[in-house]
């Protein structure tokens, strides 16, 4: 027999099989392509029959994306030092020193300046809407500074990538975001008040510390299936501000929501005009 002959052959018929094949996945890739757009755009005309506008928002989204395992910070009397010093006392609900109070649990540590605690402790921070919005990166540097140094001094480690400057009236709030892979940790809330330039308080809430063990690579649910889903709970002209992925440990929907280590999911966050949050989550299955 003429193996080589054969073997020649047998090497051009694989060669075809996977010319065939890579032909056939990517025809396959561009026909899901255009019925994912033909979907989008069927659900788009379905919000503008309603009336809910989404005109400006990003609707391109990654195809999978990986989890990150994470674990919140957590809070013991050391932290009651860092910021109060020795000299403390405690009523039996807050830490109180000369000119500051402290409270804190498990996951939430809130610090005032005395003369500021009823203002700040009163104030809904969900929602930062109520405040102007500064984009001033002389002022943005300028706070950025302090801030670094004060939490080098209360010996607060966080890792942030982002924060947000707002103002109203005399207190300038900032709150820090901490990312990955310019995702945001949504749960993490810390937030950090000034008053007349010099810092009068802050409030960590959930802050992250990223884990050594790798998370898993998921597939995305496609945008028009989570619009579909949510167009119900809409009202006409409502006006959606943003769509984005963010990561989530704690699902309201689950059976325990207080979880305080794990696997931090994606989820689709969209934000109406109105300040209302939707968040749901970005993929179907957990298959590991």
């Amino acid at each position: 027999m003429d193996w080589p002959k054969i073997k020649t052959i047998l090497i051009l018929v694989l060669v075809a099989t996977n010319i065939m094949l890579g032909y056939t996945y990517i025809r396959e890739q561009q026909r899901f392509e255009a019925e994912r757009e033909n979907n989008l755009e069927d659900v788009l005309e379905l919000y503008k029959n309603k009336g809910v506008e989404l005109s400006q928002t990003k609707l391109k989204f990654p195809k999978s994306v990986s989890s990150v395992n994470i674990e919140f910070v957590t809070f013991d009397l050391s932290f009651v030092e860092a910021f109060l010093g020795s000299d403390y006392s405690f009523d039996g609900k807050v830490f109180v020193s000369d000119n500051h109070q402290l409270y804190l649990d498990n996951t939430h540590l809130f610090y005032s300046d005395s003369a500021h605690y009823n203002r700040i402790i009163k104030a809904d921070l969900g929602n930062l809407e109520q405040f102007n919005l500064i984009t001033d990166l002389a002022i943005r540097a300028e706070l950025k500074s302090k801030i670094d140094v004060f939490l080098g001094q209360v010996k607060y480690e966080l890792k942030y990538s982002d924060f947000d400057v707002v103002k109203s009236g005399n207190y300038t709030l900032v709150k820090l975001h901490q990312m990955h892979d310019e995702m945001l940790f949504v749960e993490s809330k810390t937030v950090i008040w000034f008053y007349n330039d010099e810092i009068v308080g802050f409030r960590g809430e959930d802050d992250v510390k990223i884990t050594a063990t790798p998370g898993f690579k998921y597939d995305i649910i496609s945008v028009d299936r989570i619009l579909y889903g949510l167009l119900p709970k809409l009202n006409d002209n409502d006006k959606i501000k943003s769509i984005s992925l963010i990561y989530k440990l704690n699902d309201e929907s689950l059976l325990v929501s207080d979880l305080v280590l794990g696997e931090a999911l994606p989820y689709y966050q969209i934000v109406l005009s109105n300040g209302d949050v939707f968040q749901v989550r970005a993929v179907n299955e957990i298959n590991k």
